[in-house]
């Protein structure tokens, strides 16, 4: 077995690369259970990394922390340079992190528009919803991501789950988002459905933002990660470039063969 404080170099990032999410010595007890051991993280502009680990290795843990919906009992968490608290959700979206869970919480009576807009919807002289500036703004949203559904009027129901996947995650980024957090993107997905998400993934990089992608699927993962950070007991087990990482070499560093 590897000791974990016996861990590969890091790899080289970007020179210049500016830290979005710094994350440091984060600490998480459930009572007798350390769900999280001292985990630094650190996310950069414009990359995407991917968090990987077996089940109970803390990448749940971990999303939660940095989402605002769990808090630490040690560390520090920076964003783009500040020291922060998270004490919410709320405040991590004031703060343009956003996080797309699993269960996507869509509405499927409401069209995309309706589903990018809910909660933030907007009105003309204070009364009426502007249905137009909503759709239009929501078909730029769409372009701008390359997310392949027929417009922005279509009734979510209506869309496959690769389609609703895509929309969540243009929910996510269409208001101030600098961050995005992605809970097993692909899951139950089909192949071709897994695909359209994943370039949706692959692209926000060159909309400015940066993204963390929690999955199971080493292959999506080797397919969408800058680097890819391997959690094992709690505790960063390795960090590995794309270009070094492999599915053996993440295996390897999961189960500390």
């Amino acid at each position: 077995m590897t000791d974990l404080a016996q861990m590969p170099d890091s790899p080289q990032v970007q020179t210049g690369a500016r830290p979005v999410i710094e994350a440091t010595g984060i600490v998480k007890r459930y009572g007798a259970v350390t769900a999280l051991a001292g985990v630094d993280f650190t996310l950069y502009e414009h990359e995407v990394v991917g968090l990987v680990g077996d089940n109970g290795a803390g990448k749940s843990t971990l999303i939660k922390v940095l989402s605002g919906a769990v808090q630490p009992d040690e560390g520090e968490i920076r964003i783009n340079g500040e020291l922060v608290q998270l004490p919410n959700p709320k405040i991590a979206h004031s703060l343009g992190i956003e996080t797309v869970y699993q269960d996507l919480a869509l509405f499927e009576d409401l069209s995309i528009a309706g589903n990018i807009f809910l909660g933030r919807e907007r009105k003309r002289f204070g009364i009426f919803l502007d249905h137009a500036g909503m759709t239009d703004f929501s078909q730029d949203v769409i372009r701008r991501l390359k997310v392949d559904v027929p417009n922005p009027k279509t009734i979510v129901r209506n869309l496959s789950g690769g389609q609703r996947q895509a929309v969540a995650v243009a929910r996510s980024v269409a208001f101030g988002t600098q961050i995005v957090i992605l809970d097993e993107p692909t899951s139950a997905l089909s192949k071709a459905a897994a695909d359209q998400v994943l370039a949706v993934i692959r692209d926000l990089k060159d909309h400015g933002l940066s993204a963390i992608v929690i999955s199971h699927n080493l292959e999506h993962v080797l397919d969408t990660a800058d680097r890819i950070v391997v959690l094992r007991r709690g505790q960063v087990a390795g960090v590995l470039d794309r270009n070094a990482a492999t599915s053996h070499k993440v295996v390897e560093l999961m189960v500390g063969a």
